[in-house]
């Protein structure tokens, strides 16, 4: 027979569901998007010294910095990519889920379900970055350089509640009231980028800007705030959410998904393609030469906002209640209809319910506009010829973009040259992550060159809570 527990699960998540399934082909935090494999390999920040193509993106008044030793750099493919977030904390995970042979104890699961969230939401943030070419120019004999690149982006991010898993592992043997709120967002972008910077004459300072043109191909996003009452055998769930959607996930999902079919993803059907929405943004950066051989920057990335027009649409509920109190059986239609089948005929008065609750919803098809993963940038670099070291802190100014660290998040790391082979080596900490390691390795003939970087955490619980995995290659930087 279905259980009230069953019921609580199906009827509660079914509209935050359908949200995240929108955008679960992607796969609030994050970590401030990928400024360079050179970042990726010493924790997250870069060095002043990182000149040329790999300060598109992270600091435009980097181009202007160091010897001038190549006047033109062309850089070839990039990708770059990270999963993790403060969801990860295996400790709690893993006893919950993997670990115990027999169920938890109520009391036990409750503890640790406090440990795991306390009272916020714990998230998760997939980031997928490709830029397949990238160009600067310095002259020689002037003060400014220039560039251009050409940049695609996917940002996946989810966040959760521990009312789910309460609701989940706990049902509905204990009288409470449970918030159940969680929040996705995933969108994915294609910006041309222009960069210009200037090194003055008269103070050792290089100032820089890159504006970009953004065109975003899909959007979606949901945020459900709710709580479910358990009382007996009943259940009040009240709810609100806001999910919006453009492009192919507005039409290929939000107009034909139903989270009470069979096999709702079965539904999905392809929606539009081409560009659902366009925007503007902009990096600004400045460098600063306290000596020689000691350095401090500060850059601005993702100064703007995109406007999203093409099948635009905002979804709200028409119901903000839906209540189970039991079913009543009705012998007769059992025995006529469902051929004795007591179970099949409570789960369908139960999925009557549920429709007369959340089926029913207002779409506004009208654009909307969101804005970029902005984020404050601060860093020193200390070069001493065979070592360069680095060090910094990023911090996220607009946390419902996504992939932006929350409060903030420090890195520390180095590069010893080895000849035409440059070892990186860092860490990063707080943020939405425990502890991370970095390391990479490049090489560099002059004319050409490799990187390689990657970050792992060994532990989810050693100087904060959450993982972090990320991997950055450069294929081929040709200099002339």
């Amino acid at each position: 027979m279905t259980t009230p527990h069953a019921f609580v699960l199906r009827s509660a998540l079914v509209l935050f569901l359908s949200g995240l399934l929108a955008l679960a082909p992607e796969a609030v935090h994050g970590q401030s998007g990928m400024r360079s494999v050179k970042a990726v390999s010493t924790g997250g920040g870069t060095s002043v010294f990182d000149t040329g193509p790999a300060a598109l993106y992270s600091n435009p008044a980097n181009l202007t910095v160091g010897p001038n030793d190549h006047s033109l750099e062309m850089q070839l493919f990039r990708v770059g990519a990270y999963h993790g977030g403060d969801f990860y904390q295996f400790e709690h995970i893993d006893p919950l889920f993997y670990d115990n042979e027999k169920a938890l104890p109520n009391d036990e699961q409750k503890a640790i379900l406090d440990d795991w969230f306390g009272g916020d939401q714990q998230t998760a943030s997939t980031y997928l970055e490709v830029v397949p070419l990238s160009i600067t120019h310095r002259p020689s004999d002037r003060s400014w350089a220039v560039g251009f690149g050409i940049r695609g982006r996917t940002v996946q991010t989810s966040a959760v509640n521990k009312g789910l898993f309460d609701v989940l592992l706990r049902g509905t043997g204990e009288d409470r009231t449970v918030p159940v709120d969680g929040r996705s967002r995933a969108y994915a972008t294609v910006d041309v980028t222009g960069a210009f910077s200037y090194r003055f004459s008269s103070v050792p300072l290089s100032v820089g800007v890159a504006p970009r043109v953004i065109f975003g191909t899909a959007f979606a996003d949901a945020a459900l705030n709710s709580q479910a009452t358990v009382s007996g055998d009943s259940l009040v769930h009240r709810f609100d959410y806001t999910a919006r959607a453009a492009g192919p996930l507005s039409t290929g999902l939000f107009d034909t998904f139903n989270a009470f079919n069979d096999d709702p993803v079965d539904e999905v059907v392809g929606g539009s393609s081409g560009i659902a929405g366009i925007g503007g943004g902009l990096d600004l950066g400045a460098t600063y030469t306290v000596r020689p051989g000691l350095l401090v920057s500060a850059s601005i990335t993702d100064l703007g906002r995109i406007t999203w027009t093409q099948d635009a649409q905002t979804v709200t509920p028409v119901k903000d209640v839906f209540r189970f109190e039991g079913v009543t059986l009705d012998s007769d239609r059992i025995d006529d209809e469902y051929d004795g089948a007591t179970g099949e005929y409570i789960e369908d008065q139960v999925d009557s319910l549920a429709h007369a609750a959340y089926e029913d919803v207002n779409r506004d098809r009208s654009s909307f506009s969101t804005g970029l993963p902005t984020t404050l940038h601060v860093n020193s670099t200390w070069d001493q010829g065979l070592v360069t070291l680095n060090g910094g802190a990023s911090i996220g100014l607009n946390e419902d973009a996504g992939a932006v660290p929350s409060p903030a998040a420090l890195h520390v790391g180095g590069t010893l040259h080895l000849g035409p082979v440059p070892i990186r080596a860092g860490a990063r900490f707080f943020g939405t992550q425990a502890v991370a390691l970095s390391g990479g390795f490049g090489l560099d003939l002059g004319f050409y060159r490799f990187d390689l970087g990657a970050s792992i955490t060994p532990s989810t619980s050693t100087l904060g809570s959450g993982a972090r995995y990320a991997v950055s290659l450069s294929l081929a930087t040709i200099r002339f």
